[in-house]
This record gives structure tokens, C-alpha cells and sequence, in this order.
């Protein structure tokens, strides 16, 4: 079934209390979620170690003159592949 809420009436209750009352009411009331991470709130990453950083750039170096030897040797055998051919 489906329900229309078609008003609300509210109340505030005004209640005097001590210090005392307060304080008890505010421990019982007030949740509390210790592990709860919020956006935005992450720890920050430690830096990287001396290693890890050369070891990266190493890698990616090694990868880079990879790619470039590979596209000379491709270049080269096109190059070759477009001279054989007579018009």
C-alpha cells in the first residue's frame, strides 16, 4: 500500500536541566563510531622509500627505450617495404 504524508506537527520541548543531567544524557544519546572513516578523511600516504622511487624510474626508463627501439625497427621496415615498390 501506498501512504501520503499530508502533515506534520512538531513540538519543541523545553526542559531545564543541570549540568549533571546533561552530561548523562549526552553519553547516553550521542552515538559514537570509533572505525568510521569519512570522505575526504583518509590517512595520508607515506613517501615513498629511496628504492621503490628508483626502481620505478628505473622501469619506466627501461620501458620508454623499449618503445623507441621498437618504433625505429618498425620505421625502418617500412621504409624498406616502401622502396621495393615501382611505379
Amino acid at each position: 500500500d501506498n501512504h501520503d504524508i499530508i502533515s506534520l506537527k512538531l513540538y519543541q520541548l523545553t526542559v531545564e536541566r543541570t549540568p549533571e543531567e546533561e552530561k548523562r544524557d549526552r553519553e547516553v544519546f550521542l552515538p559514537v563510531v570509533d572505525n568510521l572513516k569519512l570522505p575526504g578523511m583518509e590517512a595520508p600516504l607515506e613517501p615513498m622509500s629511496g628504492l621503490a622511487l628508483f626502481l620505478i624510474v628505473f622501469f619506466s626508463l627501461v620501458a620508454i627505450v623499449f618503445a623507441i627501439v621498437i618504433g625505429i625497427i618498425i620505421y625502418n621496415k617500412w621504409q624498406e617495404q616502401s622502396r621495393k615498390h615501382f611505379y
